[in-house]
C-alpha cells in the first residue's frame, strides 16, 4: 500500500506559450490536460505526458506570469529525471538539441548510467537518462516526428539538493522507498529519487524555472488514506487528501522544507475527455465549471506565440 514510483513533478513557468512549444514541439510529449490551478485560477496548468497521460510520465506546470526567475540554493528539487532507452537516443537528442538551440551538456556519467543535461530558455533543470525498463506507457513523440527508438518514454526520477540528507531519506523510506544503504539514492520501484547534501544557509528561492513539487503515486483511495495516517502518526505537516478530479492527492512538508504529493493513479485524465482529443479544449472540474467564461477571459490560447 506504499508509494510505487513517480506520479509527476509540477515546475514554474512565466511564459505557457514557450513552455508549450518547447515541451510539446521540442521534447515531443504530448498535452494531455490543458486546464487551471485549482487553487488560484488566473494560471494555466497543463499537463505533459505519454500518448494516453499515464502515471508517471508526467511534467506538469503552473503559470506565474510576474514571477521572477528562481535563485539556486540548497533544501530544493534540482533536477527534472526523463528515461530514454538507449546510448543512440542520447545522441539524437544532442543532436536535436544543437538544432532547436537548446542549452545542453555533453554525455556524462550519472550515478553509473548515461546521461545529458539540458534546460529549456528559463533554465528549468532536466536531464535525459538511459534506464531502458518494462513499461506499458504509449509515447507520444510529436506527431512521429521523432523516432520511436529516441523517444521519451517517461519520468526516471528526480534530483533533491538538501542541508541534511539523512532526514529527507528517512521521510523516503517511511513512504515505501529503499534506499542504497547510503544517503544518495532512494528507490521506488524503478524510479529513482537522488539526494543530494549542500550544507550551506542559502535556501533557494522558487520562480521560474524552478520545480514546485514532486509527486509519488499510490494505486487508489485506500492506498491514500493508509498514506494520511503514516504521516499523521509520525507528526508531519499535512494538506488532508485533496480531491483533483484526474486524481486525489495529499501534500506532505517533508524534512528540509521539501513538498511532496502523493497522488492516486485514477480517475485519470480520460474522466473528461476522450483519449484522442486530450489536451485540446479548456478541462474545468465540475466545481468550476459554472466560472468557465470567467476564467476564459484571463487565459491566451496556449499555441498563439509572441
Amino acid at each position: 500500500m506504499l508509494a510505487k514510483g513517480i506520479h509527476h513533478v509540477s515546475a514554474i513557468t512565466r511564459n505557457i506559450q514557450h513552455n508549450y512549444y518547447f515541451m510539446t514541439k521540442i521534447l515531443g510529449l504530448r498535452l494531455v490536460k490543458k486546464t487551471v490551478n485549482q487553487d488560484d485560477t488566473s494560471m494555466y496548468h497543463l499537463f505533459y505526458a505519454d500518448y494516453k497521460g499515464s502515471p508517471g510520465t508526467d511534467m506538469t506546470f503552473f503559470e506565474i506570469k510576474g514571477t521572477d526567475q528562481y535563485t539556486a540554493g540548497t533544501n530544493a528539487i534540482t533536477k527534472t529525471i526523463f528515461r530514454v532507452k538507449t546510448n543512440e537516443a542520447l545522441n539524437y537528442w544532442i543532436d536535436r538539441f544543437d538544432e532547436h538551440k537548446v542549452e545542453h551538456g555533453d554525455i556524462i556519467e550519472y550515478y553509473g548510467k548515461n546521461a545529458i543535461e539540458f534546460f529549456d530558455d528559463e533554465e528549468q533543470r532536466m536531464m535525459l537518462i538511459v534506464d531502458p525498463v518494462e513499461e506499458t506507457v504509449e509515447p507520444f513523440g510529436n506527431d512521429g516526428e521523432i523516432d520511436e527508438a529516441y523517444r521519451i518514454t517517461s519520468l526516471h526520477g528526480v534530483e533533491v539538493t538538501v542541508q541534511y540528507a539523512q532526514p529527507f531519506v528517512e521521510f523516503m523510506g517511511l513512504l515505501g522507498g529503499k534506499s542504497n544503504g547510503k544517503t544518495d539514492i532512494v528507490a521506488f520501484g524503478n524510479d529513482n529519487i537522488y539526494v543530494k547534501e549542500l550544507r550551506q544557509t542559502f535556501v533557494e528561492k522558487q520562480g521560474y524555472g524552478s520545480v514546485h513539487h514532486f509527486a509519488l503515486q499510490v494505486e487508489d483511495d485506500a492506498a491514500l488514506n493508509e498514506m494520511l495516517e503514516l504521516v499523521k502518526k509520525e507528526r508531519y505537516a499535512n494538506s488532508g487528501i485533496v480531491d483533483r478530479y484526474y486524481f486525489k492527492a495529499l501534500y506532505v512538508q517533508s524534512p528540509n522544507n521539501i513538498t511532496v504529493e502523493i497522488s492516486t493513479n485514477g480517475p485519470g485524465f480520460t474522466s473528461d475527455e476522450n483519449l484522442e482529443t486530450l489536451g485540446e479544449k479548456l478541462a474545468l472540474p465540475p466545481f468550476l465549471e459554472q466560472d468557465r467564461t470567467f476564467i476564459e477571459l484571463y487565459l491566451k490560447p496556449v499555441d498563439q506565440f509572441q
